[in-house]
């Protein structure tokens, strides 16, 4: 059996993520800081502070690129497990990437990769945390973009402004992971699967329920 096109993206995806999530509880931390007592903040804090910021942007920058070629390899290995999936790996990464209609093209790419996977009864819980997360996270990305805008173009930063800037990219960040997570796992399920009875996936029905092919299926 051909190995799957995303594991090692998915692979190094999920570390980046990792990290990326522990560095901003790490921020979310010292924003708690800065509202409890900004004088101690600034006094031994900010430095830390500073370099969470940068660490974290390089970081998110790095992701971005990875993330866009797991998303196109998670869909080259979908089409491939999936009899006639509804989104080529182009479509999938256009959605990911053209303004405005990644509004669209964000959510709707992650609800249809939760519901093929809730048509797989082993997957079905998997399939649900997908599609019910998938619109939080286009909201919660939205109203982080403005908050980080606020906070960056503020002369004064308010502490709940700071504070709430960084709780809802701490959101954000562990949503990502998660999805990382449970798309990586679903599909490493319907490989397995697939190596043990070969064609079993290949329709949206359970094997039982699958109609008679006019060839044999190859192993």
């Amino acid at each position: 059996m051909i190995a799957l096109k995303s594991d090692l993206f998915s692979f190094v995806l999920k570390i980046l993520l990792s990290a990326l999530v522990a560095l901003s509880a790490g921020d979310l931390c010292l924003s708690m800081i800065y509202v409890a007592d900004y004088g101690l903040f600034n006094d031994h804090f900010y430095p830390a502070y500073g370099f969470v910021e940068l660490i974290s942007t390089i970081l998110y920058i790095v992701i971005a690129i990875i993330f866009l070629i797991w998303i196109y390899r998670v869909h080259m290995d979908l089409n491939r497990l999936y009899l006639r999936y509804p989104r080529t790996p182009a479509e999938a990464l256009l959605g990911m990437i053209i303004p405005l209609y990644n509004l669209y093209g964000i959510p709707s790419t992650f609800m249809r990769i939760g519901s093929r996977y809730q048509s797989t009864p082993a997957l079905r819980r998997a399939g649900g945390w997908i599609s019910g997360l998938a619109v939080p996270l286009v909201l919660l990305t939205l109203v982080s973009g403005f908050t980080n805008q606020a906070v960056a173009g503020a002369d004064d930063v308010s502490g709940t402004l700071l504070f709430a800037s960084s709780l809802i990219s701490f959101a954000v960040y562990v949503i990502y992971l998660a999805l990382a997570l449970l798309v990586s796992r679903g599909l490493h399920y319907t490989h397995a699967r697939i190596e043990d009875e070969p064609g079993a996936m290949t329709f949206d029905a359970e094997p039982s329920e699958r109609p008679e092919l006019p060839f044999p299926v190859k192993s």
